[in-house]
């Protein structure tokens, strides 16, 4: 009744962020300590800061020993075959890190909780507010409504702390969205691949006395806690209204970026005017996207009120969705580039791998206000603004888009020679048949692997959205026959080998799904099919890869002025002890019409050491090696 053969599972097994996880889990089960069935019980709620117990650092604290053992134990866990062929293709692993994220476990569980500790602080702040107007109530110092709407934020404010703190008898306690355990597997400190990793929470008031904690993965949450959207919860409605604002005020939270439109890349600045990654430079997008945004707020929890009634202008302003972009950026990792080549030997496609790249996704306001950019923003009590509100200017913020950020391998397909009057739908195409293909072809869900058009359709990223990776975009570049085989499942896929009368551009048996659907009067599969002819026929010509840790060290020591022993001493110190190398050696500075003898571009950091003339005996006291950074502050003496 059922044949076939089951397909391996596919788990990137060389994910940072997995294999701290189970070293934390083996390093808590040697400390045999029990999280019990609240947070209260491993922080002390009666200091301020809301620091670990005193008992719970000391049961948490293991002797050397124990530490050693803890070691061994996962050294044996990490020798397994697979997992060590993939620990060989990275360069951040070594016993060195292994020991480091050990040795730092207390500190990687007390960092844990600071999230908890935010929402906590901020209930107990509301809690103190609220009361604050009540009193002055009592003495006739404030307005009915002033004290109407303290009390209600008086009771949701105790209804938080009491879900947090687990403080109610309704349910099991390990079902609570705060039960010690199922907090830090969302975390991340432990393993839970059921639950989402650092999601978003929203705060769902379901009547005037009591209200529940959601969560959601962080890229569904940018559009379903995204201000002013309707949440169904339990069959009512609720709208996000506020956002929760930093005791240190809103600016605290701001993030200024630079992002490329041409090729999509993010740039941890706004003060850059040409993309590190294409060299084009940073401009809109012809959409009226800004390129540089000062008022960057990353999603905090959501507060949501009910709505019993959604007008008809707020579901037709709705329904068109979000402007929503993502962005990405390398990691200091080394990246892996290859271009896929046709039988007759003309360049293709151009990929390029990274793994562990940082993603960020924003939400840049609603799509039918393209008039509007962002979102509006109360700063003192951080309500949502629309037109209906009432709020006082002064303490309005426009302009305000979100964010959320992950960790993802991802691949960049750059398509070689694609232009015309279709090309949008080409790419368009191209870009899900790729991904339906290769979810086939490696056995992946839809929500493991997700794609976007970059730079104007000139580019498709491609990521591993599953936890922890599936460990299948490296693979396109390893095995010379990955786009044989992505080529011939696409040729099926689209109804080329066995035709189906009914599909005409495309249907929803090949390419078409509910998340494309804004993209269905742009697919053809038919625009795809000479593509996916010369594709049958590829072949994959790895280019040389970034350069390692010891070819780039090599280099930097070939760089160096010969006359000058002390450069290659310094550079050799920040290589034994395994900081970041310098991007260059002895590059000259135009702008400052300075040469130092070692550069970090993208941190802006300068390296100037004492040169030959200083390695006479009378000077050799006086020799100092130091670092100029943009803020002028030292950081390297010797």
């Amino acid at each position: 009744m059922v044949a076939g053969v089951v397909a391996a599972p596919k788990l990137e097994l060389a994910n940072q962020d997995l294999i701290k996880s189970h070293i934390y889990s083996v390093w808590l089960a040697r400390t045999g300590m029990q999280f019990g069935e609240s947070m209260n019980q491993i922080l002390d709620l009666e200091v301020e800061g809301y620091p670990l117990k005193g008992s719970i650092r000391t049961q948490l604290t293991l002797t050397q020993h124990q530490l050693d053992e803890c070691l061994e134990a996962i050294q044996s866990i990490l020798e397994d075959k697979f997992c060590t062929d993939d620990l060989k293709k990275v360069s951040w692993y070594s016993p060195d890190w292994l020991k480091f994220t050990l040795d730092h476990a207390i500190a990687a569980f007390d960092r844990a909780c600071d999230r908890w500790r935010k929402l906590y602080s901020d209930g107990v702040s509301q809690l103190e507010k609220s009361r604050l107007i009540i009193d002055r109530s009592a003495r006739g110092n404030s307005t009915q409504e002033e004290r109407d709407k303290a009390d209600a934020e008086q009771k949701e404010a105790q209804r938080q702390i009491d879900l947090l703190v687990g403080n109610l008898q309704t349910k099991n306690q390990t079902q609570f969205e705060f039960y010690p355990y199922r907090y830090f597997a969302a975390e991340g400190f432990l393993p839970g691949f059921n639950f989402p990793r650092l999601p978003v929470r929203a705060y769902i008031r379901t009547s005037p006395d009591s209200g529940e904690f959601i969560s959601r993965p962080r890229s569904v949450a940018l559009r379903e806690f995204a201000p002013n959207n309707i949440v169904y919860y339990e069959g009512s409605k609720f709208m996000v209204t506020k956002t929760k604002i930093a005791v240190g005020g809103i600016e605290n939270q701001y993030n200024r970026v630079s992002v490329c439109f041409n090729c999509g890349y993010f740039h941890p600045s706004d003060d850059r005017d040409i993309c590190e990654n294409c060299g084009v430079q940073i401009k809109p997008d012809t959409n009226g996207n800004i390129a540089k945004i000062s008022r960057l707020l990353p999603m905090e929890t959501a507060i949501t009120q009910r709505r019993d009634r959604i007008t008809c202008d707020e579901e037709e302003r709705l329904k068109y969705g979000y402007n929503i972009t993502t962005h990405y950026r390398y990691s200091d990792q080394k990246r892996k580039t290859a271009i896929v080549h046709t039988s007759s030997g003309q360049p293709f496609l151009r990929l390029t791998y990274s793994p562990t790249a940082h993603l960020w996704r924003i939400n840049r306001g609603l799509k039918k206000n393209r008039d509007e950019r962002g979102f509006k923003l109360d700063i003192k009590t951080g309500e949502w603004g629309d037109n209906t509100n009432n709020q006082s200017p002064e303490n309005i913020h426009t302009e305000v888009h979100i964010l959320v950020e992950d960790t993802s391998n991802i691949l960049i397909i750059e398509p070689i020679g694609i232009e015309g009057d279709d090309s949008e739908g080409l790419i368009t195409t191209l870009q899900y048949v790729l991904e339906t293909a290769i979810q086939a072809v490696y056995k992946l869900e839809p929500d493991e692997l997700d794609s976007e058009r970059l730079g104007q359709g000139k580019y498709l990223l491609f990521w591993e959205a599953a936890e922890g990776g599936a460990g299948v975009l490296s693979q396109l570049l390893e095995q010379p026959d990955a786009f044989q085989k992505i080529a011939d499942a696409a040729l099926d896929i689209c109804h080329f080998k066995e035709p189906l009368n009914n599909c005409v551009q495309a249907c929803y048996e090949c390419l078409l799904s509910y998340r494309n659907q804004f993209d269905h009067p742009l697919i053809n599969r038919h625009l795809v099919k000479p593509w996916l002819e010369e594709l049958v026929e590829s072949s994959i010509v790895n280019e040389v890869e970034e350069a390692s840790r010891n070819q780039q060290y090599q280099k930097l020591l070939e760089q160096t002025d010969p006359n000058s022993d002390f450069e290659r001493l310094a550079l050799g110190e920040i290589y034994q002890h395994g900081y970041k190398l310098p991007d260059a050696a002895q590059e000259l500075i135009p702008e400052a019409n300075c040469k130092p003898d070692f550069l970090y571009k993208e941190d802006k950091i300068a390296i100037f050491c004492d040169g030959s003339v200083h390695d006479s005996s009378e000077k050799k006291s006086r020799i100092k090696l130091s670092v100029m950074i943009s803020n002028t502050t030292p950081i390297i003496k010797s």
